[in-house]
């Protein structure tokens, strides 16, 4: 009996070990850059799980049910997913979607084997069985290797919208549904001609090419659809230049003018005092100076583009009688690509912006005159930019509304902001916060938030040279 029951034990090792690995490895290939420990700790802990779970549902299916042990696929696939769970920090949209790709790709190794085992391998001894068995069940799911390493890595990484991936979540679940019922459906129906064998051959490879494919076509669609959204990026931050370019020009314009009539200044200047006018002197002095001070300020940046998004935004809040104090202490070349900390920066500073306009609105009568006391809060949007170390830290305060402070306490409850920030403007998740936090997690940082009734602060922290 106990002969048996170790024999039973290593046939089903060496039958289902290799499809456990392979699906295991397909997992790691997709989500290398967002594993809890380094990859090799990883890798042992993979290994020793598929190891403990083959040698229990082996000694299971021995005991207990002899060789129909089919009903231990499902400890199986649920250890995986938890496993997978646990050694990764991801949300449970792109864990599912990970993990019923990979068992997708096991399953569909397994129906290849089948078709095989019925076409050219039912004479074979049983050993040869049993080794064609471990090949093609495991270098079935690696043929599908640059798949997960290069397409779903890249959508692990790059797409970070728990909706979204909850939704796509449903394909490879599909397909997993539609390889099992295949293979369900072919054990319960007896194939008796060589063109029943074709077919079933026939309908494996079609579901093996319409996974490949589908998965080629969404992630397609997927880059495409963050191309754009770069672009209008990209668009939106030249126009932000250009906009800054022709103030600098207008300066330039005016500053040429006052140096031509500085001259003139000096002989009314001098003609005051000749006069002894200086009750006149100083009303003149007076006008010129108020002239002054409606010029366009100084640079805020050395870098160009980030110098174009501050004084943008700049100009908004003031709009609204906020005051602006900005200090970005970075060099003229960025530490991070120019594209994502602007935008990210034009993300912080509009919704400062914004939250100082609905604060002023809130404050102001129907005529849209301030009808706030003398001794009202006065508005303000306080930002800075430094470099520590290798990294890049960001803190945005600024004025805001009580339903602003708390939409952002509701979501940093913890004091962290998370991808799904709620948005103070409609319904439904923030987009700006949401791509900062996004951003962040790229960038192996995160996004703090402090709230209280009257303001707000934002810091970020992004690791300069640290995508993942």
């Amino acid at each position: 009996m106990g002969e048996d029951v170790a024999g039973g034990v290593l046939w089903y090792v060496v039958r289902n070990a290799p499809t456990f690995l392979a699906m295991f490895f397909l997992m790691l290939l997709s989500v290398r850059g967002r594993l809890r420990f380094s990859l090799k700790a990883t890798v042992g802990i993979a290994l020793g799980i598929v190891a403990a779970v083959s040698l229990t549902c082996g000694i299971g299916v021995a005991v207990f049910v002899g060789e129909e042990g089919v009903w231990a696929t499902v400890p199986v696939l649920a250890v995986s997913l938890l496993s997978l769970a646990a050694l990764t920090k991801l949300p449970w949209g792109k864990r599912l979607f990970v993990f019923f790709s990979a068992a997708t790709a096991a399953a569909i190794a397994i129906l290849a084997y089948d078709v095989l085992l019925r076409t050219v391998a039912l004479e074979w001894s049983f050993g040869a069985r049993r080794v064609l068995d471990a090949v093609v069940c495991s270098a079935g799911p690696l043929a599908l290797a640059p798949l997960f390493a290069r397409t779903i890595r890249w959508g692990v990484d790059q797409v970070d919208d728990p909706a979204l991936w909850r939704r796509l979540a449903a394909v490879p679940a599909g397909f997993f549904v539609a390889a099992n019922a295949l293979y369900l459906f072919a054990y319960a129906v007896e194939f008796l001609s060589s063109g029943s064998d074709a077919l079933y051959a026939l309908a494996v490879s079609v579901l093996a090419f319409l996974m490949v494919a589908s998965y080629i076509m969404l992630f397609s669609a997927l880059r495409t659809v963050m191309e754009n959204a770069r672009l209008r990026e990209a668009a939106q931050l030249e126009e932000l230049q250009h906009e800054r370019y022709e103030n600098l020009r207008r300066t330039l314009r005016d500053t040429a003018k006052a140096r031509h009539d500085f001259r003139h200044q000096l002989l009314v200047i001098r003609s005051f005092v000749d006069e002894d006018d200086v009750r006149g002197l100083r009303a003149y002095l007076d006008e010129q100076g108020a002239g002054q001070a409606q010029r366009e300020p100084g640079a805020y940046a050395l870098n160009f583009a980030l110098d174009s998004v501050a004084a943008h935004f700049a100009e908004r809040a003031r709009t609204f009688g906020a005051d602006v104090s900005l200090a970005f202490a970075l060099p003229e070349r960025l530490p991070l690509p120019e594209a994502d900390f602007c935008m990210a920066m034009a993300n912080l500073l509009e919704n400062a912006a914004e939250a100082c306009e609905r604060a002023w609105r809130g404050e102001a009568g129907a005529d849209g005159r301030s009808a706030a006391p003398d001794g009202a809060r006065p508005l303000f949007v306080d930002a800075e930019a430094r470099i520590e170390g290798n990294a890049v830290l960001v803190s945005v305060r600024n004025s805001c509304t009580s339903a602003d402070a708390q939409a952002l306490v509701a979501a940093a409850p913890e004091g962290v902001l998370s991808s799904g920030a709620r948005s103070a403007k409609r319904k439904g998740d923030g987009i700006g916060l949401a791509s900062v936090a996004t951003l962040a997690k790229r960038y192996r940082g995160e996004v703090q938030i402090e709230a209280d009734e009257h303001a707000a602060t934002v810091r970020v922290l992004l690791r300069a040279g640290d995508a993942r």
